[in-house]
């Protein structure tokens, strides 16, 4: 049997369909499952063990033209025949590639999309967190949902190899204790201020003399640099740009905790079961926040005047999050970890 299973697009909201590949995945064991996403989903989906195949397909990209998708859906058709195709995608563009593809059953909310769906699937009437969205969905389907679904992040071995080697070569033998930052996030106004995150690392260094774990994409070599101007007295060890999102899961697996914005690394760290301490300004934890089988604890300011999910245009004079203060954040890790 084979079945397909179209994708959205960012980080964390994959993230948040993994327990509907889990599902799938039981449902019919002996599947084989290509999950259709952008280039950058790659490395995440091919570690899961539900996934057989991965297709990548960009329409912001190198499927932007009407050629170059008839062609993608050429290919898809040859790949089949295909039984069912799930399409977890809010776009009608790729319900109607399924259609083209000849795959026989194909779900998905149908608002929009009916046209192009067998089984269309009536979607929630209020705002719900992204995980329990996709839940919604798999129950509408018939699946059977679990009490409290919780998002799973998973890494192969050799990336297990790659962030062990990676942390001694920065002098932390296996089984050193350190704590972990992620400075980045896609949006500014979700950043804690780089200035605050080089105050938390003094803390924790007079606190339990824990080194500090940087990670993040080369583009957050910026803040890394202003992050290191302002530290003072704790060890920094540097993987910013030098670790995929695989090695940097289990070097979170192993930390004390992360600490970290409305990110896609705090949904990895929480995938694999990891301490997080996440900081949200701009966006709604109820609707986004961590919901993988690691403990958090979630800080956020909400400016006077403004509300959640934001997304308006005119941001608070003096940023979004300066006023969640190395205090604030050093008591949340302390709750956290404990001693």
């Amino acid at each position: 049997m084979k079945i397909v299973v179209v994708m959205k697009n960012w980080l964390g909201d994959l993230l948040f369909q993994m327990p509907a590949l889990d599902l799938i995945k039981q449902k019919y064991p002996e599947a084989a499952i290509t999950c259709i996403a952008p280039e950058r989903c790659r490395e995440i989906l091919e570690a899961h063990p539900a996934v057989s195949a991965f297709l990548a397909f960009d329409e912001k990209g190198s499927h932007r033209s009407w050629l170059s998708r008839m062609r993608f859906i050429r290919e898809l058709r040859r790949l089949g025949p295909w039984e069912e195709g799930y399409v977890f995608h809010r776009s009608r563009s790729r319900a109607a590639m399924l259609f083209f593809a000849d795959v026989k059953k194909r779900i998905g909310y149908g608002k929009g999309r009916k046209l192009f769906l067998t089984t269309p699937v009536t979607e929630p009437a209020g705002k719900l967190h992204q995980l329990d969205y996709f839940m919604a969905f798999m129950k509408g389907t018939g699946f059977g949902i679990p009490a409290e679904p919780k998002s799973q992040f998973y890494f192969k071995p050799e990336d297990e190899a790659k962030a062990r080697a990676a942390l001694s070569e920065n002098g932390l033998a296996s089984g050193s204790k350190y704590i972990c930052f992620h400075l980045g996030a896609n949006w500014e106004p979700k950043r804690w201020p780089p200035e605050h995150f080089a105050a938390l690392a003094d803390k924790v260094a007079e606190r339990w003399k824990l080194p500090v774990v940087v990670t993040g994409s080369a583009q957050d070599r910026p803040l890394f640099e202003l992050f290191s101007k302002g530290v003072k007295k704790a060890k920094v060890i540097d993987l910013v740009g030098k670790t995929g999102l695989r090695v940097s899961a289990a070097i979170y697996q192993k930390a004390a905790c992360l600490v970290t914005g409305d990110s896609g690394p705090m949904h990895i760290a929480s995938g694999v079961g990891a301490k997080v301490v996440a900081i949200f300004g701009p966006t709604d934890p109820k609707l986004t926040g961590p919901r993988g089988t690691g403990e958090s604890l979630v800080l956020q300011y909400v400016p006077t005047g403004y509300s959640v999910p934001f997304f308006g245009e005119e941001l608070p004079a003096d940023g979004w999050l300066c006023k969640i203060s190395p205090d604030e954040v050093m008591d949340a890790v302390e709750r956290l970890i404990g001693k």
